[in-house]
């Protein structure tokens, strides 16, 4: 009886959620980080008409952030540029249609505690995290930001963990702005980042990047589930797959320093 009753629940939160949206992933992670940073796909055929959405430029020209119609990328230098839809991503996640959620997120939140605070919404409503896709928008004021850039490869073959290793990091006491990515599974092949990725982007549109750290201040966090995630990894582009499985927490994840 008991079994029943999850399960109906748990198909009901799928009905609810299904067939409402999609994220499309443009090459994936394990090729990125084995040093693949051609062109996959212009800015228009991954974003346009999306919700949000992240990436990386062609040939590591800038993170990226996508939001309310318009394509950022935030160079090495730490300021947002807008991008026209000719130019062209090596990687990129967009999040299309789909119905939108208000989870409350109180003040002195980190990266890790925001995990949870999904993890939970999720539980309540009987959804396994391992098996859905969580687009994110969190708006509003943080505390101890660190955004990263990274620069273009400096030699053909450059891993991306590599260039990493020297990725430019830039720290604000307060920032206010707004947040935008996945949370993906945990249970990673290595197409995917597993975790939260987030990319943010400044009110005044003054700095942005990859997301390393932060701490809710005051922000609203909007949540949009889907459990179809479409990989387009075209076979055209001919980078090699990293044979190494890639640790993601050291090059995504929060920094201790």
């Amino acid at each position: 009886m008991h079994d029943s009753v999850l399960r109906h629940l748990r198909e009901s939160f799928h009905e609810r959620f299904a067939h409402h949206g999609h994220v499309d992933q443009v090459r994936s992670a394990g090729r990125l980080f084995a040093g693949d940073y051609s062109a996959a796909a212009t800015v228009r055929d991954e974003f346009d008409g999306s919700l949000l959405g992240i990436g990386v430029m062609h040939d590591l020209a800038g993170e990226v952030v996508s939001l309310d119609g318009v394509t950022w990328r935030v160079p090495v230098d730490g300021t947002p540029v807008a991008v026209d839809v000719e130019e062209t991503v090596a990687f990129g996640v967009a999040a299309h249609g789909g119905r939108r959620h208000r989870v409350a997120v109180g003040a002195g939140v980190d990266v890790d505690g925001l995990l949870g605070v999904i993890d939970t919404y999720l539980a309540r409503h009987h959804i396994d995290h391992e098996e859905v896709v969580c687009a994110l928008r969190l708006t509003g004021t943080f505390r101890d930001v660190v955004l990263r850039t990274v620069a273009s490869p400096t030699y053909e073959g450059e891993t991306l963990g590599e260039i990493i290793d020297d990725e430019a990091r830039f720290r604000f006491d307060s920032w206010t702005g707004t947040m935008v990515g996945f949370r993906f599974p945990d249970a990673t092949t290595g197409d995917t980042i597993p975790g939260i990725h987030l990319h943010g982007i400044a009110d005044d549109r003054s700095s942005g990047g990859h997301l390393r750290n932060m701490t809710t201040a005051d922000v609203a966090l909007d949540l949009w589930v889907d459990e179809l995630h479409r990989l387009h990894d075209s076979a055209e582009s001919d980078g090699a797959e990293s044979n190494e499985a890639v640790d993601f927490s050291r090059y995504e994840g929060p920094v201790d320093d």
